[in-house]
Formats: C-alpha cells, sequence, structure tokens
C-alpha cells in the first residue's frame, strides 16, 4: 500500500469524534482529556480512550518547541535544496536527522527539499556553507532569512471546531506576543522533557529535571505565557481531511509586503506563512481537501490579493519532518 492510501485510510478510519479531540489538541496539546470531555460535551471515558489511542498509534503528537523569534541569539531560516535525480530520500533523511532543522518536506518540482533551521547565527553559517553540501546528492543550496512569521503550524485552525468551542479553549491566544528571553540550564532541561512529551505533567517534568514540582509547574508556565515555548500538536493534514498541501513563494514590492501577508492568512486554508529575504519576499503553505480546490485557490488568488507579481507554487510530495519531529508515525 502506497503512502497516499495509508494516509486516505486513516482518514477513513478516524470519525467525527477522534476529529474533534485532534482539533482540541491542537488548540491546547497539554489539556487533561476530562476539560476536553467538558467543551466538546463528550463522556470522560471515551474522550480519555480516544485520545490515548490517538498518541498511542502516533497518529497525533504533542511536542514543546522554542518560538523562532523568542531567543535574541537564535534565528530562522529556510533553506531549498535541489537533489540529484535519485537522492531526494537521501538528502531529506540528512536533514530530518539534524537537531536544527523544524521542518523537512519534498516537494515537486526540480528534485527540491525544502526545509526550515532554526539556531546560532555561527551554527546557521555551518550548516549552510559546510554540512549541507557535504551531504550526498545535494547539487545546490538557496537560503532566505526569515523575517517575520504570521502563521506556524502550531496556530494553524483547520476548523474542526465551532468559534464557540474554540472560545472556551484557554489556551487558544493565537497569535501571542513573544518576548525575548534568555534560556536558563533549568529552562532547557524542560524544553527537553516537553520536546519528548508536550503532554508531560508537572510532576513528570520535575523529576526529568531533578526540580521541585512547584518550580517545574512556575517555570513551564513562565515559558508557556510569555510565548516563546509553544505546544505543538503534530498532525499530517491529511488524516484529518486535508491530504493536499502546496507551497508558494511570491515576489512582490517590497511595499506590499505585509498587506499581502495580512491578506493571505485570512483564510483558514494558510498553514504556515512568513517573509522573507531574497529573491522572494514571501513564503507560505495551504492544506486543501482536493487539488480541485487548490486549483481554484490557484486561479482566484491574483484577484482577491493584489500587488503579486510572481507566484511559484510546489506540492508536497513527503514530509520527513514536522514541527521538529521526524514523521515515521505521523506520514508513515
Amino acid at each position: 500500500m502506497t503512502e497516499i492510501a495509508k494516509l486516505m485510510a486513516m482518514n477513513e478510519e478516524l470519525d467525527e469524534i477522534d476529529r474533534r479531540i485532534i482539533g482540541y489538541l491542537q488548540a491546547d496539546g497539554r489539556a487533561p482529556f476530562s476539560t476536553i470531555a467538558e467543551v466538546l460535551h463528550l463522556p470522560d471515558r471515551t474522550v480519555s480512550r480516544r485520545g490515548q489511542e490517538l498518541l498511542s498509534q502516533g497518529v497525533i503528537q504533542v511536542t514543546g518547541l522554542i518560538e523562532r523569534g523568542s531567543l535574541s541569539r537564535k534565528e530562522a531560516m529556510i533553506v531549498r535544496v535541489t537533489c540529484a535525480p535519485g537522492a531526494n530520500t537521501i538528502v531529506a533523511t540528512a536533514l530530518a536527522n539534524l537537531p536544527e532543522t523544524i521542518f523537512v518536506y519534498l516537494t515537486t518540482g526540480t528534485n527540491e527539499c525544502i526545509t526550515e533551521i532554526f539556531g546560532s547565527a555561527s551554527l546557521l553559517s555551518d550548516i549552510l556553507l559546510k554540512l549541507i553540501p557535504g551531504i550526498p546528492g545535494v547539487s545546490a543550496v538557496s537560503s532566505y532569512s526569515c523575517l517575520k512569521y504570521y502563521r506556524t503550524a502550531a496556530q494553524w485552525n483547520p476548523g474542526i471546531l465551532t468559534d464557540e468551542e474554540r472560545e472556551k479553549i484557554s489556551m487558544d491566544r493565537f497569535p501571542r506576543p513573544i518576548k525575548e528571553i534568555e534560556l536558563l540550564p533549568d529552562d532547557q532541561l524542560i524544553l527537553e522533557t516537553l520536546s519528548k512529551n508536550g503532554r508531560a505533567t508537572f510532576d513528570q517534568i520535575s523529576r526529568a529535571c531533578g526540580l521541585t514540582e512547584a518550580t517545574a509547574r512556575r517555570k513551564t508556565t513562565q515559558l508557556l505565557e510569555s510565548g516563546a515555548l509553544s505546544i505543538h500538536a503534530v498532525v499530517n493534514p491529511a488524516v484529518i481531511g486535508f491530504p493536499v498541501e502546496c507551497w508558494m513563494w511570491i515576489k512582490c514590492a517590497p511595499r506590499d509586503v505585509s498587506m499581502i501577508a495580512e491578506k493571505l492568512i485570512l483564510d483558514n486554508h494558510v498553514r504556515y506563512l512568513a517573509t522573507i529575504s531574497g529573491d522572494y519576499q514571501i513564503l507560505f503553505e495551504v492544506a486543501m481537501t482536493s487539488k480541485k480546490i487548490l486549483n481554484a485557490y490557484l486561479e482566484s488568488i491574483g484577484t482577491v490579493v493584489e500587488g503579486i507579481t510572481q507566484l511559484d507554487s510546489y506540492i508536497l510530495i513527503e514530509a520527513f519532518k514536522r514541527s521538529g519531529r521526524k514523521t515515521s508515525s505521523i506520514d508513515k
């Protein structure tokens, strides 16, 4: 069975309750199942059982991730890698194995792989100039500095929950203002713990980090409230009914960048949008229910959003990493 066939089969197996639980976890990945049951007006036992199954089967993974822009000494960069024929998987796997990559996708086009990396300037320089060019099968590399994020995958609202339900979710405060912080050793330990399990209890965090439960609770809450730490519910959009993902690169006049970005994110199909430096000014991704819907979107975008001088679109073929998590159990 092909990967697409597996995803479509999984989508058929998920019912409305499963999708609504996933929708809630996308808004608040640390919510107790009892709270989810109360807001969604579902039986506690049903939500607990279904939620545990979704997590244990890897349909959804909850992870903690430091938000780009929160660390003054680190920055994010988009890298486009052109691969030699037949080397796509080798290159994408090598990129996904780097702890600094946030996502890694193979797309349509000229054997193209797109990734986002996050780290200090010196580390990014080493990755761009030495590490990536040294991966077998890499034939060309282009890089773009991320200037501003308008939406990341963690902030995507796929429309599974009603507006009334989303208003009841305490963590649903996107986009949050992000404060620049300095990560202390205890903060780093908490981040490492939550990166493995974003739903870890304060007791589990305290034991893993060698802190008191009160300290673990206080520090974790501070990181979350600062906007520096976000909890991502990592899920393949195909599982919840959006099997077509497309990355789009926009060229426009500098004066039009903000206007175009603000118009684009009004559409809930947009999962990710950032302004970037270089020969393109905006990079964004959409998730659609079908290629027919994607085609209609592409046909109308020039009319709906003024100022675009060029738009290049590439459909996602395979994801190797999402929100810092390799996709062995998410996309396979």
